[in-house]
């Protein structure tokens, strides 16, 4: 049956979720149908891959088991979108009892497209990819989330810059299976997930750990050094293990024990996650890592869609049989030498939105000129704090860029390992503003053993924070995650992550960020007030305010936190306390020229014009080209006859 052709008879007129027109069919399998579709309420209709999960359930009690199953599932996969190189989940939502992704579209090729029968990659080649994969498994591990489906199918080599790309998480096939037998427990539900060849025997039990995933990732790189599919690889009948030397007689000692330990037929015996497994690679030796390729576009592949669900589970024959052999790209010491400095961006104006009325439901989101009857403008602000601490106004601030930005992931250039000085070093940004740490410009002329997994964590928080504080929160962010993937309790990363997100319009991210670091502290002002940020986005003031008293609970003297409860305040018709709040900020922060602009924006409100315009004064002596101010000062002066 065409699938597509029946769903597009039926749903003509009708888009899913009200937003969603289906263009194609990318594929269909055992868990569901996945389409490329176009957003019909974005600028520009921008495509995007669409997952649809079709219970098998029709009584209330188990949609209503199934709809809290795929709720708390789309939640993780919102936030593992936050890396670079798993695509972002745009949004989730129900549509005649059926359930639907939709998902970033990913322009590129299939791994299973480079991995030629009989045709064996280069050592340098297969450790390079194994650093691709697993520094982007190791942040999904630092989430506390098992894969449960690595293969080359599953593994996008984006066009863009040649990054291998994690989809198709198993966590959504679980929903699937779930939603079958929601009362069913736990049953089998985990046997399906999975692919023969890459899955070990633990997961075949229903079982899965960190360590499966490992498993997959091994048996991906044996595969890439054999040009031998794993299922036709043979296990040892004695201890069970995967008999593969033989067939890569170019891989050295070192390379092979390291394999072996990824594919032991014990877990226990494996590395215990992505991490692990990452550091043991970094302690190679120095020879075998000075010559790794760098990724690179591709212009000879065929740029295609990212598929997330393949459109059906393809045998071993089928696999091998459309591989083909990886080019060979400039090693990482020849794109170091091309390296240059981006400059920082200039500083940009404040950004500020009008509010038509202090109701939430009553914004004005077109001219930034206020009439005669419009009432105070809210300040965004330009410096590191005063982006979040504009609060409410940051949902409408310049409509059609966020609209941009937010359907949009931005593409981050960032080299996870690079040869310097004939010596390699460990998780390093391809660009920096300055040098990271000293400890890390000595450790030029030592071998990767000598880097510390803390320290390079440290470095790259470090570094992330400098690119925050400068407001480069396109480079901040593949740092922080970065950082996470080596060390998953640094709550300032987490904290760091979700204010870039904020401030690149990202909210629901955001809040997966925050709340990452409100698990690691639940006693974190900061992340509590970005969290409350993040809702503001969303147009949730209750939620936010709620936020903003918790942060302040703890540090009463918090001039954002008291600024941004201030305008939740405004818009829930609260001038009174809002005008205590801001005053509170004003107070603990005398030069804050948005502060004094949203307090008047409170006078205003409570018909204290004199007040308002001294207020409006002392933010116009704080920054003179405030864009609201002064507006909102000559309103207040025809309001009283000035």
């Amino acid at each position: 049956m065409n699938f597509l052709r029946l769903f597009q008879s039926t749903n003509q007129s009708k888009p899913l979720g009200g937003r969603y027109e289906v263009i194609s069919q990318l594929g269909a399998g055992g868990f569901g149908h996945t389409f490329v579709a176009r957003d019909m309420h974005l600028p520009g209709q921008p495509q995007c891959v669409l997952k649809q999960l079709k219970p098998q359930v029709s009584d209330a009690e188990s949609l209503q088991t199934a709809r809290r199953l795929f709720d708390t599932e789309a939640r993780v996969l919102y936030q593992l979108g936050n890396h670079d190189q798993i695509p972002r989940l745009l949004a989730h939502f129900e549509d005649n009892q059926e359930f639907y992704l939709a998902q970033e579209l990913i322009e590129g090729h299939m791994l299973s497209e480079e991995l030629s029968p009989n045709q064996p990659w280069s050592e340098p080649q297969a450790i390079a990819l194994l650093q691709d994969i697993l520094q982007v498994l190791a942040f999904v591990h630092a989430q506390n989330v098992i894969h449960r489906d690595i293969k080359p199918a599953n593994l996008i080599r984006r066009r863009l810059d040649s990054r291998i790309i994690l989809i198709d998480f198993g966590a959504v096939k679980q929903v699937s299976t779930q939603m079958s037998n929601p009362k069913g427990g736990r049953t089998n539900m985990t046997i399906s997930i999975g692919t023969a060849g890459y899955m070990p025997k633990e997961q075949l039990g229903g079982t899965p750990r960190f360590s499966s995933d490992i498993y997959a990732v091994g048996m991906i790189a044996i595969q890439a050094l054999t040009g031998i599919h794993p299922k036709q690889l043979i296990e040892d009948p004695r201890t069970g293990e995967i008999q593969w030397r033989n067939y890569a007689q170019q891989v050295s000692c070192e390379l092979a024990s390291v394999l072996e330990q990824m594919v032991r037929y014990d877990y226990r015996s494996r590395y215990l996650n992505a991490t692990q497994a990452l550091e043991a690679l970094q302690n190679l030796p120095a020879k075998l890592l000075e010559s790794l390729p760098f990724p690179q576009p591709s212009p000879q592949a065929s740029a295609t869609a990212a598929i997330t669900q393949p459109q059906t589970s393809p045998t071993a024959a089928e696999e091998t049989a459309k591989m083909t052999q990886p080019q060979t790209s400039p090693t990482a010491a020849e794109e170091t030498a091309k390296m240059t400095q981006p400059p920082l961006p200039p500083t940009a104006n404040q950004e500020t939105v009008p509010i038509s009325d202090f109701s939430p439901q009553k914004r004005a989101v077109g001219s930034l000129t206020p009439t005669s009857s419009a009432v105070p403008t809210f300040a965004v602000g330009n410096s590191q704090a005063s982006r979040q601490a504009g609060g409410v106004a940051q949902i409408v601030f310049a409509a059609q860029q966020l609209i941009q930005k937010y359907s949009l992931k931005p593409q981050y250039f960032i080299v996870f390992f690079i040869t310097l000085g004939g010596s390699f070093l460990g998780i390093k940004a391809l660009v920096s503003p300055q040098p990271l740490t000293q400890t890390q410009t000595e450790a030029s002329g030592a071998t990767a053993s000598s880097v510390n997994q803390e320290q390079q964590a440290a470095a790259l928080l470090k570094q992330a924070e400098l690119h925050r504080e400068r407001d480069n929160y396109r480079e901040a962010i593949p740092l922080y995650q970065q950082a996470i993937a080596l060390k998953a309790g640094l709550a300032k990363a987490h904290w760091g992550l979700c204010y870039s997100l904020n401030s690149m319009g990202k909210p629901q991210e955001a809040i997966a960020a925050c709340d990452q670091a409100l698990n690691i502290n639940p006693k974190y002002p900061e992340a509590l007030w970005s969290k409350g940020s993040a809702l503001d986005q969303l147009e949730k003031p209750r939620e936010s305010l709620q936020l903003y008293n918790q942060a302040l609970n703890i540090n009463p003297k918090y001039p954002e936190a008291l600024n941004n409860k201030g305008i939740a305040l405004l818009n829930l018709n609260r001038p009174e306390e809002a005008f205590a709040a801001l005053e509170k900020a004003t107070t603990l922060k005398p030069n804050w020229a948005d502060a004094w602009a949203n307090q008047g924006a409170a006078l205003w409100s409570l018909k204290r014009y004199d007040q308002a315009i001294t207020s409006m004064e002392k933010a116009l002596t704080i920054d003179p080209d405030h864009p609201n101010a002064n507006d909102l000062r000559q309103q207040a002066r025809q309001k009283i006859g000035r």
